[in-house]
């Protein structure tokens, strides 16, 4: 018997059913469905036999095929009419557990909707189109957002829109905490502006705060306070500016200490500004006070060097505006008076040096500008700078007529400034005369040197370039006489090489035509006297060497009258006389021995007196005068000596009847000397 089967799908909705009493829904006997329902293709379980046929099909094929199309159509019909009883059945138990699940579907996405609805973020409000005509929610919602830039217009206007709400309006307790907020957020920017040493801009803005805020009273007290501590601040400041002004630093210093305790932090920030201050107005004054002793100790004209002593000084301090800047402007009036004086005497060198001593930042008045051109100008046109190239001279001299025809028509040094723009004009023009002058000498030939000669010759005495004109001439003329006697002295030295007398002569006698005053004189006479050197050395050399030889042959006198013979001013004149000079003294060598050993010998034999006789024929300049003068003292002092111990032994007794007289000249314990053989008996 075939078992009967559930489907899967209806026991899984069985699951859900909802259980009911029994009475209510009496269970149905649901028919089985056909044996042949689970697997339509399926053989029969109980096949019926198949009858054994008496004779073979010749087709047994489409027989079965047959057989299997019939029982196909017999499962399907029966299982289909199955079915469609089944679903029947479990539409009719389900109905009203589906029309509850509809209407439950119903509310619970109706409720989803809301929910959504109410949890999605609103639309953001655009700031930029609020209008005063704009819900006030959106309103406060911008102020809001503009106060939290911090910015203090920004939150004045958000303290405007809350100020005058009241406690009817909706938004007012959310109001509250954001004005007590922005309050606050302007005091401190109140506060900010008052350490940025702005206490108007900090009142005004500490003043925006409403009387509706809580933040009110503290901003009043804050502004009171404010302005106390600033006023207070303020008066110590002025007396501190006072006791600068008047150089009284203790009481400066007293006043920048009470200035610390100011509890304002503007006047704190300025506090090191104030001694800044205050050390800048002492090295100012200890500057000016040295300049001054400088000033009274030295002449006016270092008054310059006294300016330049008070430049470092700051130029915002007191003392400079007060007392520096007078004494400035009074040193610099005497320098300039000085340069006028010295300008006027033409003293144009002290002048520029008295200007130059003034400081670049001096002030200058227009008249001390005019003096200044003045000065340089004729600076410019006194410069000696011959040696420059002509275009670095005429560049300054048209700068210089520049400078002076800037002065005023109405400055005091307008009618020097006329006097002086001709003579600067006149002065350019010969320059640039005398430049084309010069170009054309650089060639180096006769006739452009005459050419710039003319030229230079054309500027007058009286024109200012007239000096520079005569410097030039003189060195063209100079330059163009050598190109003229060049030649002619070349030829000279030429004819002279051959060291012959006759050639030497013609030399001179060409030399000779180069005239005095020409530019070649000096060295054609150079050339003429070394020729000239020669000839006669050439004609005295043979009278040399005969005194040498009669000198060698011992003929002394002889050969000193030979030699004498050539006359001073020749060429071997001082050889000459060098040998004259030794051959006489060999004669007086000669002369002078003989006497010195003639007094030698008569000093050695006892006649000391004698001796030195002898010897003091021996005159000064002689050979061996120092000699002789040598062995008299040593004679002289063994004489002195004999006297001494005559002088010494006992006298005998003098004889009164029979006198003896003796000779001064002569000694006692001296023989009597011999008679000189140059003497004959009486």
């Amino acid at each position: 018997m075939a078992r009967k089967i559930t489907p899967q799908w209806l026991q899984g909705l069985s699951t859900f059913q909802k259980p009911k009493s029994q009475d209510e829904h009496p269970p149905k006997t649901i028919d089985s469905p056909p044996e042949h329902s689970t697997v339509l293709l399926e053989d029969d379980p109980t096949p019926e036999p198949i009858a054994e046929p008496s004779d073979p099909d010749p087709h047994p094929v489409k027989q079965t095929a047959a057989k299997l199309g019939q029982r196909v159509a017999k499962t399907a019909s029966s299982a289909t009419h199955a079915t469609a009883q089944y679903l029947g059945s479990v539409a009719q138990a389900w109905k009203w557990q589906l029309i509850w699940l509809g209407i439950l579907g119903v509310f619970g996405g109706t409720g989803a909707i809301a929910f959504w609805w109410l949890s999605k973020v609103p639309p953001a409000v655009d700031c930029q189109k609020i209008t005063v005509q704009s819900i006030e929610s959106e309103q406060l919602f911008c102020a809001q957002q503009a106060a939290q830039s911090g910015n203090a217009n920004q939150i004045i206007s958000s303290i405007n829109l809350v100020k005058d709400w009241t406690t009817d309006h909706p938004l007012y307790g959310q109001s509250r905490s954001l004005l007590q907020d922005w309050s606050n957020a302007l005091l401190i920017l109140a506060r900010d502006r008052v350490t940025q040493r702005d206490i108007k801009g900090a009142v005004s803005l500490a003043n925006q705060i409403p009387k509706s805020s809580p933040v009110y009273k503290d901003a009043q007290a804050a502004i009171d306070r404010w302005q106390a501590e600033y006023r207070r601040g303020e008066a110590i400041y002025a007396k501190i500016i006072d006791a600068l002004k008047k150089q009284q630093w203790d009481r400066a210093s007293e006043q920048m200490a009470q200035l610390a305790l100011v509890e304002d932090p503007g006047w704190q920030s300025r506090l090191g500004e104030v001694r800044e201050q205050s050390n800048n107005e002492r090295k100012a004054w200890k500057l000016l006070t040295d300049a001054r002793n400088f000033a009274r100790a030295n002449p006016p004209t270092r008054f310059g060097e006294a300016i330049a002593m008070v430049d470092p000084v700051d130029r915002k301090t007191f003392v400079w505006t007060l007392q520096a800047r007078l004494e400035v402007i009074k040193w610099r009036n005497t320098i300039f008076q000085l340069a006028i004086a010295q300008f006027d005497q033409q003293n144009i060198v002290a002048a520029g040096s008295l200007l130059n001593s003034l400081p670049a930042s001096v002030q200058l008045t227009s008249a001390n500008q005019d003096l200044i051109r003045l000065v340089r100008a004729r600076e410019i046109e006194t410069a000696n700078e011959y040696n420059s190239p002509g275009l670095e001279r005429i560049a300054p001299l048209m700068m210089a007529t520049h400078l002076v025809k800037q002065i005023d028509p109405q400055s005091p040094f307008a009618s020097r400034a006329k006097t002086l723009i001709p003579r600067l004009e006149q002065k350019t023009q010969d320059l640039m005369q005398l430049n084309v002058a010069s170009t054309i000498a650089n060639l180096q030939q006769i006739p452009m040197l005459e050419m710039a000669i003319a030229q230079a010759a054309a500027i007058t005495p009286k024109r200012p370039g007239r000096l520079h004109a005569q410097t030039l001439l003189a060195q063209w003329r100079k330059e163009l006489q050598s190109m003229q006697d060049r030649p002619l002295l070349a030829r000279a030295q030429q004819v002279a090489k051959s060291g012959k007398i006759g050639n030497l002569r013609s030399a001179v006698a060409m030399a000779t035509l180069v005239r005095p005053q020409r530019s070649l004189r000096i060295e054609a006479q150079t050339s003429i006297a070394d020729w000239t050197n020669q000839i006669e050395i050439i004609e005295d050399r043979p009278i040399i060497n005969d005194a040498r030889a009669i000198a060698s042959s011992g003929q002394l006198g002889r050969a000193i009258n030979v030699a004498s013979t050539i006359r001073p001013g020749r060429a071997l004149y001082n050889e000459a006389q060098g040998l004259i000079g030794e051959w006489v003294y060999q004669i007086q060598l000669a002369e002078d021995r003989s006497i010195l050993n003639q007094a030698a010998s008569l000093a050695g034999q006892g006649y000391l007196s004698r001796a030195i006789d002898v010897a003091s024929g021996i005159a000064p300049g002689r050979p061996l005068y120092g000699e002789a003068r040598g062995a008299i003292g040593q004679w002289a002092a063994e004489r002195a000596e004999i006297w001494r111990q005559r002088d010494q032994a006992p006298q005998p007794t003098p004889s009164y009847e029979s006198p003896i007289e003796s000779s001064p000249q002569s000694s006692p314990f001296e023989p009597t000397p011999p008679a000189s053989p140059d003497q004959t008996p009486p």
